[in-house]
């Protein structure tokens, strides 16, 4: 079972997402704290971050260049933000994806799978049976 973060202020987003994706076999965490929420990421080593960009106190670019300075961990950009520039931005802070809402959930679910396969494929490769 995969653990993904989701970073999002919007409390029916928030809901509406981790019911979707605990639903598809994911095991979601959230979280209010838009103070400490660089050291909350580090602290629950998810799989995979969605990661929203209008946040309170810091938002998504400066987030997602802090997680990038000290994890590879997959971070995907949910945001309702859809200007070239805000991808592009997105994408040099060290973003995997960019997603507009409002979004198709088969191809959220899609690129999720995508980036995950991709990501963590060959663990099973690592494991000897005797």
């Amino acid at each position: 079972m995969y653990d993904i973060l989701l970073i999002e202020d919007e409390k029916t987003i928030q809901r509406e997402l981790k019911i979707l994706l605990e639903k598809y076999g994911y095991h979601v965490t959230t979280t209010d704290d838009f103070e400490n929420v660089v050291s909350f990421a580090f602290s629950k080593s998810p799989h995979l971050i969605l990661l929203d960009l209008n946040l309170p106190v810091f938002d998504g670019y400066h987030i997602c260049r802090e997680i990038r300075k000290q994890s590879q961990t997959p971070i995907i950009v949910v945001t309702s933000r859809d200007s070239d520039i805000d991808e592009l931005l997105s994408m040099n802070l060290g973003a995997d994806d960019f997603i507009t809402k409002p979004y198709h959930t088969q191809i959220l679910l899609a690129r999720i799978a995508a980036i995950l396969n991709r990501t963590y494929h060959n663990e099973s490769s690592n494991v000897i049976s005797f």
